[in-house]
Protein backbone atom coordinates (compact mmCIF):
# COMPACT_ATOMS: atom_id res chain seq x y z
CA UNK A 1 0.00 0.00 0.00
CA UNK A 2 2.82 2.52 0.47
CA UNK A 3 4.60 1.57 -2.58
CA UNK A 4 1.16 2.77 -4.39
CA UNK A 5 1.18 5.97 -2.85
CA UNK A 6 4.77 6.45 -3.29
CA UNK A 7 3.97 5.43 -7.07
CA UNK A 8 0.98 8.05 -7.17
CA UNK A 9 3.52 11.13 -5.89
CA UNK A 10 6.09 10.13 -8.15
CA UNK A 11 3.51 10.25 -11.75
CA UNK A 12 2.28 13.26 -10.10
CA UNK A 13 5.53 15.44 -9.85
CA UNK A 14 6.54 14.00 -13.14
CA UNK A 15 3.48 15.68 -14.76
CA UNK A 16 3.96 18.50 -13.02
CA UNK A 17 7.23 18.87 -14.22
CA UNK A 18 6.68 18.25 -17.89
CA UNK A 19 3.57 21.01 -17.61
CA UNK A 20 6.38 23.69 -16.17
CA UNK A 21 8.68 22.90 -18.87
CA UNK A 22 6.34 23.09 -21.77
CA UNK A 23 5.75 26.64 -20.58
CA UNK A 24 8.56 27.52 -20.23
CA UNK A 25 9.88 26.49 -23.52
CA UNK A 26 6.90 28.89 -24.79
CA UNK A 27 7.73 31.86 -22.88
CA UNK A 28 11.59 31.30 -24.24
CA UNK A 29 10.22 30.79 -27.74
CA UNK A 30 8.37 33.75 -27.92
CA UNK A 31 10.59 36.22 -26.62
CA UNK A 32 9.90 35.78 -23.12
CA UNK A 33 5.77 36.49 -23.07
CA UNK A 34 3.66 33.91 -21.85
CA UNK A 35 0.62 33.37 -23.87
CA UNK A 36 -2.17 31.88 -23.17
CA UNK A 37 -6.28 31.61 -24.96
CA UNK A 38 -7.97 32.86 -22.14
CA UNK A 39 -9.35 29.25 -20.93
CA UNK A 40 -5.80 28.59 -18.74
CA UNK A 41 -5.33 25.26 -20.56
CA UNK A 42 -2.40 25.28 -23.17
CA UNK A 43 -0.76 28.66 -25.50
CA UNK A 44 -2.25 29.92 -28.64
CA UNK A 45 -0.47 30.75 -31.58
CA UNK A 46 0.54 34.53 -31.70
CA UNK A 47 -2.26 36.35 -33.97
CA UNK A 48 -1.03 37.44 -37.09
CA UNK A 49 -1.55 41.77 -37.34
CA UNK A 50 -3.66 42.47 -40.35
CA UNK A 51 -3.03 45.77 -42.39
CA UNK A 52 -5.50 47.83 -43.57
CA UNK A 53 -6.00 48.19 -47.88
CA UNK A 54 -5.19 51.51 -48.92
CA UNK A 55 -8.10 53.24 -50.04
CA UNK A 56 -7.88 53.92 -54.24
CA UNK A 57 -7.78 57.76 -54.79
CA UNK A 58 -11.04 59.04 -56.30
CA UNK A 59 -10.15 61.62 -59.30
CA UNK A 60 -12.21 64.69 -59.46
CA UNK A 61 -13.52 66.41 -62.60
CA UNK A 62 -13.47 70.07 -63.46
CA UNK A 63 -15.39 71.73 -66.38
CA UNK A 64 -19.02 71.12 -65.94
CA UNK A 65 -21.10 74.07 -64.22
CA UNK A 66 -23.15 71.06 -62.56
CA UNK A 67 -20.40 68.66 -60.75
CA UNK A 68 -20.74 66.29 -63.98
CA UNK A 69 -18.92 66.09 -67.22
CA UNK A 70 -19.50 67.41 -70.26
CA UNK A 71 -17.68 64.72 -72.30
CA UNK A 72 -15.24 67.40 -74.33
CA UNK A 73 -11.95 65.50 -72.21
CA UNK A 74 -10.36 64.66 -68.82
CA UNK A 75 -9.74 67.95 -66.32
CA UNK A 76 -7.94 68.25 -63.04
CA UNK A 77 -7.62 65.41 -60.85
CA UNK A 78 -6.93 66.04 -57.22
CA UNK A 79 -6.14 63.12 -54.15
CA UNK A 80 -8.66 63.01 -50.98
CA UNK A 81 -7.40 61.82 -47.86
CA UNK A 82 -8.59 58.49 -46.61
CA UNK A 83 -11.82 58.65 -44.46
CA UNK A 84 -12.57 61.92 -44.79
CA UNK A 85 -15.09 64.07 -47.21
CA UNK A 86 -13.60 66.40 -49.99
CA UNK A 87 -15.61 69.09 -49.16
CA UNK A 88 -13.69 71.41 -51.63
CA UNK A 89 -16.29 72.01 -55.09
CA UNK A 90 -14.26 71.51 -58.53
CA UNK A 91 -13.03 74.27 -60.10
CA UNK A 92 -15.02 76.08 -62.24
CA UNK A 93 -13.06 76.86 -65.95
CA UNK A 94 -14.66 80.33 -66.57
CA UNK A 95 -14.82 81.00 -70.57
CA UNK A 96 -13.35 83.88 -71.96
CA UNK A 97 -15.57 84.77 -74.67
CA UNK A 98 -14.57 85.29 -77.73
CA UNK A 99 -14.25 88.88 -79.16
CA UNK A 100 -16.83 89.98 -81.52
CA UNK A 101 -15.20 90.61 -84.96
CA UNK A 102 -16.99 94.37 -86.00
CA UNK A 103 -17.55 94.39 -89.13
CA UNK A 104 -16.91 97.41 -91.27
CA UNK A 105 -20.21 98.77 -93.16
CA UNK A 106 -19.46 98.42 -96.87
CA UNK A 107 -19.99 101.85 -98.50
CA UNK A 108 -22.85 102.34 -101.27
CA UNK A 109 -20.67 101.68 -104.48
CA UNK A 110 -21.44 104.20 -106.99
CA UNK A 111 -22.64 103.51 -110.00
CA UNK A 112 -20.95 104.21 -113.15
CA UNK A 113 -21.60 105.50 -116.38
CA UNK A 114 -24.20 104.77 -118.57
CA UNK A 115 -23.51 103.83 -122.29
CA UNK A 116 -24.09 106.08 -124.14
CA UNK A 117 -25.60 103.70 -126.94
CA UNK A 118 -28.02 102.49 -124.58
CA UNK A 119 -29.64 105.85 -124.41
CA UNK A 120 -32.72 106.38 -126.89
CA UNK A 121 -32.35 109.78 -128.63
CA UNK A 122 -35.82 109.81 -130.29
CA UNK A 123 -37.14 109.54 -126.89
CA UNK A 124 -35.21 112.07 -125.37
CA UNK A 125 -36.72 114.54 -127.42
CA UNK A 126 -40.18 113.43 -127.26
CA UNK A 127 -39.78 114.32 -123.56
CA UNK A 128 -37.93 117.43 -124.53
CA UNK A 129 -41.20 118.70 -126.15
CA UNK A 130 -43.62 117.26 -123.48
CA UNK A 131 -41.29 119.44 -121.09
CA UNK A 132 -41.95 122.55 -122.96
CA UNK A 133 -45.85 121.90 -123.24
CA UNK A 134 -46.36 121.03 -120.03
CA UNK A 135 -44.76 124.48 -119.20
CA UNK A 136 -46.62 126.36 -121.64
CA UNK A 137 -50.04 124.92 -120.77
CA UNK A 138 -48.64 126.17 -116.89
CA UNK A 139 -48.82 129.52 -118.29
CA UNK A 140 -52.22 129.51 -120.77
CA UNK A 141 -50.31 128.93 -123.73
CA UNK A 142 -50.70 126.87 -126.50
CA UNK A 143 -49.01 123.61 -126.90
CA UNK A 144 -46.31 123.37 -129.71
CA UNK A 145 -46.61 120.55 -132.51
CA UNK A 146 -43.42 118.70 -133.72
CA UNK A 147 -42.52 119.76 -137.28
CA UNK A 148 -40.84 117.16 -139.39
CA UNK A 149 -38.28 119.14 -141.40
CA UNK A 150 -37.74 121.35 -137.94
CA UNK A 151 -36.81 118.37 -135.92
CA UNK A 152 -34.86 117.33 -139.21
CA UNK A 153 -33.04 120.48 -138.98
CA UNK A 154 -32.63 120.34 -135.12
CA UNK A 155 -30.97 116.97 -135.47
CA UNK A 156 -28.81 117.56 -137.69
CA UNK A 157 -27.81 120.56 -135.60
CA UNK A 158 -27.10 118.63 -132.60
CA UNK A 159 -24.95 116.25 -134.50
CA UNK A 160 -22.86 119.24 -135.75
CA UNK A 161 -22.52 120.49 -132.01
CA UNK A 162 -21.26 117.43 -130.85
CA UNK A 163 -18.26 116.79 -133.87
CA UNK A 164 -17.31 119.92 -133.28
CA UNK A 165 -17.96 119.92 -128.84
CA UNK A 166 -18.81 122.75 -127.65
CA UNK A 167 -22.81 124.57 -128.34
CA UNK A 168 -23.13 127.26 -130.62
CA UNK A 169 -25.61 128.61 -133.06
CA UNK A 170 -23.19 128.26 -136.24
CA UNK A 171 -21.79 124.69 -136.66
CA UNK A 172 -20.65 122.49 -139.30
CA UNK A 173 -20.27 125.87 -141.38
CA UNK A 174 -23.95 127.11 -141.02
CA UNK A 175 -25.75 129.69 -138.81
CA UNK A 176 -29.30 129.73 -137.49
CA UNK A 177 -30.47 131.66 -140.60
CA UNK A 178 -28.74 129.97 -143.16
CA UNK A 179 -30.38 126.63 -142.25
CA UNK A 180 -33.93 127.80 -142.22
CA UNK A 181 -33.37 129.29 -145.61
CA UNK A 182 -31.68 125.79 -146.98
CA UNK A 183 -34.35 124.08 -145.50
CA UNK A 184 -36.91 126.43 -147.03
CA UNK A 185 -38.32 127.12 -143.58
CA UNK A 186 -36.64 130.77 -143.15
CA UNK A 187 -39.84 132.52 -144.84
CA UNK A 188 -42.56 130.31 -143.33
CA UNK A 189 -41.36 130.76 -140.21
CA UNK A 190 -41.01 133.72 -138.96
CA UNK A 191 -42.57 134.46 -136.04
CA UNK A 192 -44.42 137.85 -134.76
CA UNK A 193 -43.66 139.56 -131.58
CA UNK A 194 -46.68 139.65 -128.69
CA UNK A 195 -47.32 143.17 -130.66
CA UNK A 196 -47.56 141.57 -134.07
CA UNK A 197 -45.47 144.91 -134.97
CA UNK A 198 -42.42 142.80 -135.88
CA UNK A 199 -40.79 139.24 -136.76
CA UNK A 200 -38.54 136.94 -135.22
CA UNK A 201 -36.05 135.30 -136.87
CA UNK A 202 -32.54 133.54 -136.90
CA UNK A 203 -31.13 132.87 -133.21
CA UNK A 204 -34.47 134.20 -131.96
CA UNK A 205 -36.06 131.16 -132.99
CA UNK A 206 -33.57 128.31 -131.69
CA UNK A 207 -32.75 127.74 -128.05
CA UNK A 208 -29.35 125.12 -127.14
CA UNK A 209 -27.87 122.91 -124.77
CA UNK A 210 -25.55 120.79 -123.79
CA UNK A 211 -26.17 118.32 -120.63
CA UNK A 212 -25.06 114.82 -118.85
CA UNK A 213 -26.24 111.87 -120.90
CA UNK A 214 -25.06 108.61 -118.94
CA UNK A 215 -21.89 110.41 -117.43
CA UNK A 216 -21.28 113.44 -114.42
CA UNK A 217 -21.39 116.81 -116.11
CA UNK A 218 -22.05 120.21 -114.76
CA UNK A 219 -22.93 118.54 -111.15
CA UNK A 220 -25.28 116.19 -112.97
CA UNK A 221 -25.62 112.93 -113.14
CA UNK A 222 -28.69 112.14 -115.93
CA UNK A 223 -29.05 108.15 -116.37
CA UNK A 224 -31.98 107.91 -118.56
CA UNK A 225 -33.91 109.62 -120.96
CA UNK A 226 -36.52 111.73 -119.15
CA UNK A 227 -33.69 112.99 -116.67
CA UNK A 228 -31.82 114.11 -119.76
CA UNK A 229 -34.56 115.77 -121.19
CA UNK A 230 -36.01 117.27 -117.96
CA UNK A 231 -32.02 118.65 -117.20
CA UNK A 232 -31.91 120.32 -120.62
CA UNK A 233 -35.73 122.08 -120.03
CA UNK A 234 -35.22 123.19 -117.07
CA UNK A 235 -31.51 124.85 -117.95
CA UNK A 236 -33.77 126.81 -120.21
CA UNK A 237 -36.63 127.65 -118.24
CA UNK A 238 -34.46 128.91 -115.74
CA UNK A 239 -32.41 132.01 -118.48
CA UNK A 240 -34.52 134.61 -118.73
CA UNK A 241 -33.68 134.74 -122.88
CA UNK A 242 -34.69 131.24 -123.31
CA UNK A 243 -37.57 130.94 -121.53
CA UNK A 244 -38.74 133.76 -123.15
CA UNK A 245 -38.09 131.82 -126.69
CA UNK A 246 -39.92 128.53 -125.50
CA UNK A 247 -43.14 130.57 -124.33
CA UNK A 248 -43.64 132.76 -127.18
CA UNK A 249 -47.70 133.49 -127.96
CA UNK A 250 -47.55 133.73 -131.89
CA UNK A 251 -45.15 130.31 -131.88
CA UNK A 252 -47.22 126.98 -133.36
CA UNK A 253 -44.83 124.18 -134.04
CA UNK A 254 -41.24 123.01 -133.08
CA UNK A 255 -38.74 120.56 -134.19
CA UNK A 256 -36.54 119.22 -131.28
CA UNK A 257 -33.32 117.43 -131.31
CA UNK A 258 -30.55 115.66 -129.52
CA UNK A 259 -27.58 113.90 -129.97
CA UNK A 260 -25.70 111.68 -127.35
CA UNK A 261 -21.72 111.83 -128.01
CA UNK A 262 -19.23 108.81 -127.04
CA UNK A 263 -18.64 111.16 -124.20
CA UNK A 264 -21.46 110.59 -122.22
CA UNK A 265 -23.26 114.60 -123.42
CA UNK A 266 -26.20 114.82 -124.51
CA UNK A 267 -26.62 118.44 -127.37
CA UNK A 268 -30.17 119.37 -127.71
CA UNK A 269 -31.23 121.76 -130.26
CA UNK A 270 -35.34 123.22 -131.12
CA UNK A 271 -36.27 125.20 -133.42
CA UNK A 272 -39.51 127.15 -133.20
CA UNK A 273 -42.04 128.01 -135.85
CA UNK A 274 -45.59 129.65 -136.46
Amino acid sequence: MANKIALLLLGGIVVTAATAGAAIGVYVGDGGQLLGDGTGGGSAAPTPTVTPATTATPTATSGGNDGGGDGDGAGETGTEEPGSANTTPPPTSTATPAATATRTPEGTPTPGPVRPDSLNETKIQLRVIDEINDRRVDRGLQKLRPHEVLTRMAVNHSQRMSEQGYVSHSAGGFTTEERYRRNDMYDVCTVQDDTNTGLRDGEALETLDKVSAGGTFDNRTNRNEREIAQDAVENWFAHEESRRKLTYENARQLGAGVHVSGSNRAYVTVDLCS
